[in-house]
């Protein structure tokens, strides 16, 4: 029978054997992939499903590029307000309840009701008009806590809107804000209140959350003076009524949501909605993998859009400024 003799040589390449293996094992613990286990991600959207779909597509694919995939490592569980802002706190509480990693929201309302419901859980918020007067994080740089997300810098959107509409309609002396009464709504209510003097214009609000009070909303308008509007991104499940309304009662009416564009919306500025959501999934994939959402600094839009329709502005018997066509990205003639 023939025995093995290990050499000290032989003993030293065993050794060696051992620690490299050790190290490979230790290397690949500490080199293991946050996507190979399954996640629990929560979202609240505070609109519809059919409004807000194309844009939650667009945050699953940037998911799906990151390695997370619905059914094999990530779990969604979704929620949908409907623009009913009194819905939000029951389903923040609800979402919360079955301990998601993170939660993802959109709207400063939809955020608040989330706050409310978790000081712990990371929130990743989408949209918020202005986050630090919301309450939401400390300083855009720093939030603090464990909420961070995407701003949509609306109180400076809201401001241009409003330079835009009395460049289109100068002989207008009465706008007004149009849409729900929440905080975000108010934060770019009182800019353009502070602003609108300095052009020689007066700034209303003008309070519509659904489609039966945005019905009755323009029942008023002639009645109150209001000669254009500004309508809130929080109403944008509703566009096409108020679009519609508009143009029934030939009032000129602004909004942020590009897609309004091809309903006959007067104009459009505003950021990239679909950006924001892309960026959510980034945001996601950077908490799961181990970052603090205080340390995070909230994003602010990089991309504006500019859009006109010349068929409305026609119906509604005024003409645009070349200056605005000429920076418009795109026009409908």
């Amino acid at each position: 029978m023939m025995t093995e003799r290990r050499t000290p040589r032989t003993r030293d390449w065993i050794r060696c054997g051992a620690l490299l293996t050790a190290g490979l094992l230790l290397a690949a613990m500490f080199s293991f992939d946050a996507t190979a286990q399954t996640r629990r991600v929560a979202i609240l959207e505070q609109a519809d499903k059919a409004t807000r779909a194309a844009w939650w597509r667009v945050f699953e694919e940037r998911l799906r590029e990151l390695g997370y995939v619905e059914g094999k490592n990530l779990v969604l569980v979704r929620r949908w307000a409907d623009s009913v802002d009194a819905r939000l706190p029951a389903l923040a509480q609800e979402l919360v309840a079955g301990a998601p990693e993170l939660i993802v929201v959109t709207t400063t309302p939809g955020t608040q009701a989330v706050m409310r419901a978790t000081n712990t859980l990371p929130i990743v918020f989408i949209g918020s008009a202005d986050p630090v007067t919301a309450g939401l994080v400390a300083s855009l740089a720093r939030p603090g806590g464990n909420v961070t997300g995407l701003s949509a810098q609306l109180v400076d959107v809201n401001e241009k809107r409003l330079g835009l509409m009395h460049e289109i309609v100068p002989q207008a002396r009465r706008f007004a804000l149009f849409g729900p009464d929440n905080d975000g709504v108010r934060a770019v209510l009182t800019r353009l209140q502070a602003v609108a003097p300095s052009i020689g214009v007066e700034m209303r609000f003008v309070e519509a959350s659904d489609a039966a009070t945005i019905e009755r909303a323009f029942g008023r308008l002639r009645a109150e003076g209001i000669d254009a509007l500004l309508v809130a991104s929080a109403l944008a499940q509703h566009n096409r009524q108020v679009i519609a309304l508009a143009e029934k009662h030939r009032v000129p009416a602004s909004y942020v949501q590009k897609e309004a564009l091809e309903t006959r919306a007067l104009f459009v500025f505003g950021p990239d909605t679909s950006a924001y959501y892309r960026r959510a999934a980034e945001y996601t994939h950077r908490i799961l993998s181990g970052a603090k959402p205080g340390e995070l600094p909230v994003e602010q839009p990089r991309v504006f859009w500019l859009g006109v329709n010349q068929r409305t502005a026609k119906a509604l018997g005024l003409s645009v400024p070349p200056s605005i066509l000429l920076r418009a990205d795109r026009v409908i003639e």
